[in-house]
């Protein structure tokens, strides 16, 4: 089969050009919505982004005031706190040689007296010296057995004991080393 072509070639060539222009022209629609979709997109994410940095920017400033509310208490907490620290401080050892006198005359007999007492103080124990009378050997002996058995002395080392003849009857009388540490 023969074809011949009747139409002329400027005429398809006319029709070719006008089809390449309306893509051309479709492609730029395109283009141009979906250029046009993407920035209303865009324009939209920015206004909720805008909007809840305003409402959260709201919502920092009437936190804030919470927050300034919180260090300033505890800047009152700190302020208090040195406060405590430095009569601690100040405490620490006034009252070791206090508790240490009343824990040892607290089941003191009466028939016992102190010659001499020395102590040392090494940190928070105390090393202690002492010279003893007593005018009964049963309260001596039950004195240094409570002592020895009682929570805050250590070590407790008895020397030699004399005894000497008075007009009330026998003095005894030794010396005593220990460690008291406060309870």
């Amino acid at each position: 089969m023969i074809r011949i072509n009747l139409i002329p070639p400027e005429y398809i060539e006319r029709i070719n050009r006008k089809a390449v222009i309306a893509k051309a022209v479709l492609a730029g629609v395109i283009v141009v919505a979906t250029v046009l979709l993407v920035s209303t997109w865009h324009i939209a994410r920015a206004k909720a982004i805008e909007s809840n940095l305003t409402r959260l920017q709201a919502e920092l400033a009437v936190l804030q005031k919470d927050v300034d509310q919180v260090k300033a208490i505890e800047a009152q907490i700190a302020e208090v706190q040195r406060y405590l620290d430095s009569i601690n401080r100040i405490n620490r050892g006034r009252f070791t040689y206090t508790h240490f006198l009343q824990d040892l005359v607290s089941d003191l007999p009466s028939t016992i007296w102190f010659n001499g007492i020395s102590t040392t103080l090494t940190g928070p124990v105390i090393k202690v010296d002492l010279t003893v009378n007593s005018n009964s050997a049963y309260d001596l002996a039950y004195w240094i057995n409570s002592l020895e058995t009682s929570g805050p002395y250590s070590e407790v080392g008895v020397g030699g004991i004399s005894v000497t003849e008075t007009e009330d009857g026998k003095r005894f009388s030794n010396t005593l080393t220990m460690k008291y540490t406060p309870r």
